[in-house]
């Protein structure tokens, strides 16, 4: 142990000081001569103060200090009276040190002895847990935040405060010594019943006398508040920070009552010895609603939206000095929001400008309910998928030789995929907390779909000089990156994209002209798939029509149908669907033993082979639910003519539109879609991309097991098996489909067509002129429509009910007809899969898939609470003029990782995940009674649709429809701040970071290009004339020279990035690994820069207001939520590597934990 020599000297020799005890005892020491060594005894002067005991150098009190013993797990050993009269006893520790001393009397002794056993640090904590435990059994004292938990109160931040308390204090009283104290307030509430709640807290404000606190109090009624509860401050003395030592000054009490009515009390602070120790001055305001149009973002109230808001005012504000009759404005976060955010948290603080006057802000921090409800959703659309994978695979029947043992393989890829998702979803479902993962469990694989301690951070100002108020928001999460993949560590989803899509592989050179192949029978697939739901989609509208007898449109919608049905048949291709199938063998199908007996030993294979199965799963068994009865649908009837008496049941009849959509992974073979081509699509030719290594057009990896340009580890499949125990369910469901496949249950076949093998020219014309037949069927059958509905036009006497049944039952062949093709083609994909797809390489390909779903469905999520936040802070002019000009909202996103070790990997997973999100169309929808408020997902995994609710407001403020769809443009710019950063920088690994953050300056930059075009500069100039900011082109023009800098922790580029976004009226969004510490800080340094700007905060203020959030606003709290402590996990050497902005205050970070 350490001690500062000069604070001890000083603490046993200052006379004010109370000692625990002290008088003069005979101390027996060693005295050391030139001669001899002899031990004597010394009379000294002792002081006791705590577990120190100090002795003087003489036996009166003013000699010096020589020694002190520190006391603690000793032991005190008694002696009887020795020769000299003195009373001896001996203090011993185990080491074997041991100190002698003696007292004059008995009595003397006694007292020592007594003293010296209270001393120790164990004893007194002991006494402390003692007292609490005594005083809350007469005076229980809780925190606000366990009193609401145990009574079931929810904070609504819509909900209007009682009150809002301003403490400030003057004379309080300096020690001996003339240090003034470093003064904090707690605020406790007794209730009527007698129950006492610590209400608030001040911050802490360092070595003042006459300190004016910043952070205000709110009371609310949900709190169970009436005018009579008995409101006490206490004065607490800041001894150290760290430790949070604190000794209570003085304290005073009065009702709520009455704070309310006074405004405005300077009262005495009394200590229990009715001596004044200081004075302070409480204002209070109480809150009334006021109407007035007001814009809420950064904006003054002249060039406010028309839309009246309802806005809380004050009474009177606390100015110093204070001017009366000012209305302060509260603000109104409206029911959008409130249905959306959860378990919100609110500080507020009033801070001065320059000109003297008050700048109110409130800062709030709620959890999105988006945080499980979108991972769901998408684990929703992820299971439906393999789902219909799995059973087009099966779908061509029982195959032989090697076939069969590739169809078996990629069969049981997608069951481990799906078990993947079940699991997860399940998990989601029954998770403890509904609306949050901590960043504890960021690890969890359980939870890896949901994002990691997502939060809206919230700041509403309003500066009574400037009649200005604002909304700003930034969305905070953890990294989106799967944390649970350990195996791949080097550089996270962009390495191993890039490293599949490596157009230097001669592999993948080679296979460029299959994948060509794959590539256009897939776009002929979701063509002809888009046009028989529009012709369906047609046709039901034609029966509504003919019901109105409105012959007109009946006309020109079969006008449309025609003009379908032959882009159907254009892109209707019978030789290449016969190509596809004749090389593996057409599916099989026979009635009878024999065909029960194929499909059982098929079965039988398959349980063999797909050894995963142990544990039956709940969520498995939704899923076999939902299978069987799909393959147990009726197939079309023999009297219909789209089908021949040879023709096999392939497929269910009714499948659903997702089983459409996913056929295009399937015909893709190696190369599994996600979100759009990730890498080559018209999209990523309009916009900038975030990496340049890997735009080349997609070299597919296809018919050669060891043709794979990286090497994803074997375990990462066995992971997927071993992760998520699986289920009975899952087998059955295989099992079913391919039963369903290989019996033809529900029809009546008399003949099959050519077995496996080796097909013979003659057989192969046969096929080919039975593929003819269902095109030629779908067009006869089109005929027969056109005919009917015709006849029924033409009709004067108005439709009969005999033609209308006949019109719907054309439809219903042609549809039946059209719905065969669609199969045919399913079952040419699958068998162009089997070809072309290695197994070992489709293994890779779904791990892969798993981790970029994972990452992107914590990106999504995240981005549709910002958009959320977006809809309800932006004036709607500004939303409607954005949308309407097909630019969308700016989504601007912040990392700070380090590219050293695992973070390089998330950063990796994060650049992926960022850029999968401009792939994803997002739709406005109006809040009615038919409409929820709570965003979904729909769609499939290639064309997602999100929709978003909006107030019916902003929604009527659209006249063209079309501009409620829009796609997001994201940057995403990360600078490393810790000391892995420093590292870094040392071993050249941020090369990578400097390439994307420069493809993402093209973006934003192309972006601003077109902003400009829409928002005028005079337009954005006279929305800031009171703004202290930069202009958006001057802003835009640093940027590109900050970018550009080599520089170690350029911190600059995401300062001045986050203020292009901002002024671009775009959305913030900030990370880093768990989105707690690093993220704490800049957050809070974000909203003083905006407060500088924006709002005239003082200069002198913006430390204080800096230190002020970090120690006592939301983002402290946030570190609680997570790890149970309220410290920023830094230690002091982390925080010395960071940059000074980043620093937090002393006595707030300490915490290992992360």
């Amino acid at each position: 142990m350490r001690y500062n020599k000069q604070e001890l000297a000083a603490l046993a020799s200052h006379t004010s000081q109370s000692f625990d005890r002290e008088g003069i005892l005979v101390l027996k020491e060693k005295q050391d001569s030139f001669f001899r060594r002899s031990e004597g005894s010394t009379v000294r002067w002792f002081r006791l103060k705590g577990n120190l005991l100090f002795y003087m150098k003489g036996p009166e009190p003013w000699y010096e200090p020589v020694g002190v013993i520190i006391l603690g797990q000793h032991q005190v050993k008694v002696q009887g009276q020795d020769e000299n009269g003195h009373w001896p006893f001996q203090i011993v520790w185990e080491n074997g040190i041991c100190y002698r001393m003696a007292t004059f009397n008995e009595s003397e002794r006694t007292l020592w002895l007594k003293a010296i056993q209270m001393a120790p640090y164990d004893v007194m904590l002991s006494q402390i847990v003692t007292l609490k435990e005594k005083l809350n059994r007469i005076r229980p004292i809780v925190d606000i935040t366990t009193y609401r938990l145990q009574k079931g109160i929810v904070a609504d931040m819509n909900e209007v405060p009682l009150c809002e308390l301003a403490i400030s204090c003057d004379n309080l009283l300096c020690d001996a010594h003339g240090k003034p104290p470093s003064p904090l307030i707690v605020l406790y509430v007794r209730y009527h019943k007698g129950f006492c709640v610590k209400y608030g807290t001040t911050e802490i404000v360092e070595t003042c006398s006459n300190p004016s606190f910043s952070k205000t109090i709110l009371f609310r009624a949900s709190d169970g508040l009436t005018g009579d509860a008995l409101v006490r401050l206490v004065v607490y003395d800041v001894k150290e920070r760290v430790s949070e030592t604190a000794v209570p000054m003085g304290f005073t009490s009065l009702t709520l009552s009455t704070i309310q009515e006074a405004q405005r009390l300077r009262v005495a602070l009394m200590t229990r010895d009715n001596k004044t120790v200081g004075f302070v001055t409480m204002n209070g305001w109480s809150l009334e609603p006021s109407y007035i149009g007001t814009s809420p973002i950064h904006t003054n109230d002249r060039n406010s939206i028309d839309i009246p808001q309802k806005v809380l005012c004050h009474r009177r504000s606390q100015s110093l000095p204070p001017r009366l009759g000012l209305k302060l404005k509260f603000p109104s976060y409206g029911n959008l929001l409130k249905q959306n955010f959860v378990n919100s948290h609110q500080v507020t603080y009033r801070f001065h400008s320059g000109l003297g006057g008050d700048i109110t802000v409130h800062e709030i921090m709620a959890e999105p309910k988006v945080c499980y409800q979108i991972p769901i959703q998408l684990l929703d659309i992820y299971i439906e998928r393999e789902k219909e994978l799995l059973e087009e695979l099966l779908s061509v029947g029982e195959l032989s030789g090697h076939w069969q043992s590739r169809q078996l393989d990629l069969a049981s890829t997608h069951i481990s995929l799906l078990k993947n998702y079940c699991h997860s979803k399940r998990c989601l479902q029954e998770a403890d907390h509904a609306h949050f993962k901590a960043s504890s469990k960021k690890d969890d694989p359980s939870l890896e779909f949901a994002p990691t301690n997502l939060h809206l951070q919230r700041m509403w100002v309003h500066n009574d000089t400037l009649n200005k108020t604002g909304f700003h928001d930034v969305v905070t999460a953890g990294a989106f990156a799967a944390h649970s993949h350990k195996a791949e560590r080097t550089g996270g989803l962009i390495r191993l994209v890039q490293q599949v899509k490596d157009i230097n592989s001669t592999k993948a050179a080679l296979n460029s002209a299959t994948a060509n192949k794959i590539q256009t029978e897939y776009d002929n697939v979701i063509a002809l798939r888009k046009l028989r739901e529009d012709v369906v989609t047609d046709m039901d509208r034609i029966v509504v029509l003919l019901q109105a007898k409105q012959n007109a449109d009946v006309i020109n919608t079969l006008e449309g149908i025609k003009a379908k049905v032959k882009s159907m048949l254009r892109l209707w291709e019978p030789s290449v669907f016969e190509e596809s199938l004749a090389i593996i063998g057409w599916p099989t199908s026979s009635c009878g033993e024999e065909s029960e007996k194929l499909a059982m030993s098929a079965i039988l294979r398959l349980t063999e082979q797909l050894s995963m199965f142990e544990q039956p799963s709940s969520d498995c068994d939704t899923f076999d639910a939902s299978s069987s009865s799909s393959s147990k649908e009726t197939s079309p009837t023999g009297d219909s003519p789209s089908l021949s008496s040879s023709v096999p049941n392939i497929c269910p009849n009714n499948c659903p539109k997702s089983t459409r959509d996913s056929i295009k992974d399937i015909v893709e073979g190696s190369e599994l879609q996600f979100h759009n081509d990730y890498f080559n699509s018209d999209e990523r030719n309009r916009l900038n991309h975030s990496f340049r290594s890997v735009r080349s057009p997609v070299k597919s990896k296809l018919n050669d097991s060891h043709s794979l340009s990286f090497d994803a580890n074997k375990t990462r499949h066995g992971s997927l098996r071993n992760d998520f125990k699986s289920s009975a369910s899952l087998e059955q469901v295989s099992y079913r489909c391919l039963m369903d496949s290989l019996s033809g249950k529900k029809t009546s076949k008399k003949e099959t067509l050519s077995s496996i093998g080796n097909v013979d020219s003659t057989t192969r014309a046969n096929n080919l002129a039975y593929l003819k037949t269902i095109g030629a069927n779908v067009e006869l059958n089109l005929i027969t429509v056109v005919d009917a509905v015709t006849r029924a036009v033409e009709t004067d006497n108005g439709v009969s009910e005999e033609q209308f049944d006949g019109v719907k039952t054309v439809m219903w062949q042609f549809k039946q007809s059209a719905e065969v093709l669609v199969r045919w083609v399913r079952v040419s994909h699958a068998a162009l899969r089997l070809r072309c797809e290695a197994s070992a390489w489709a293994r890779e390909n779904a791990a892969l898939q798993a981790r970029r779903d994972t990452c992107f469905s914590q990106a999504l999520s995240t981005a549709t609470a910002g958009l959320l936040c977006w809809f309800c802070s932006v004036p709607g002019d500004v939303v409607v003029k954005l949308l309407s000009s097909d630019l969308g909202p700016l989504c601007g996103f912040e990392g700070l990782l380090s590219l050293y070790s695992s973070e390089k990997a998330m950063w990796g997973d994060m650049v992926v995940a960022v850029e999968d999100l401009q792939t994803v169309v997002f739709t406005l929808t109006k809040v009615g009674h038919s409409n929820s408020s709570v965003p979904h997902v729909s769609g499939s995994r290639g064309a997602l649709t999100v929709y978003i609710p909006i107030s019916d407001s902003l929604y009527s403020k659209f006249t063209n429809k079309e501009h409620l769809s829009f796609t997001i443009t994201a940057v995403f710019f990360n600078i490393g701040v810790n000391e892995k950063a420093t590292l870094a920088e040392a071993l050249g690994e941020t090369t990578p970071q400097y390439h994307s953050n420069s493809d993402n300056l093209d973006r934003l930059n192309k972006y601003y290009h077109k902003y400009n075009k829409i928002f005028l500069a005079d337009y954005v100039a006279a929305s800031r004339g009171s703004s202290r900011t930069k202009p958006l082109e001057e802003v835009m023009e640093n940027l590109r020279i900050a970018v550009h800098k080599k520089v170690p922790k350029n911190i600059e580029v995401l300062h001045l990035a986050a203020l292009a976004t901002r002024l671009m009226n775009g959305i913030r969004f900030t990370s880093c690994k768990s989105a707690k510490d690093r993220t704490g800080m800049s957050v809070t340094l974000e909203q003083c820069a905006v407060l500088g700007s924006e709002y005239h905060l003082a200069e002198h203020e913006m430390r204080k207001a800096l230190g002020i959030m970090r120690s006592e606003g939301c983002r402290r709290e946030n570190t609680y939520k997570n790890i149970g402590v309220r410290k920023y996990a830094f230690t002091k050497k982390q925080v010395m590597a960071l940059p000074e902005e980043y620093r937090p205050p002393a006595g707030t970070y300490g915490s290992s934990q992360t």
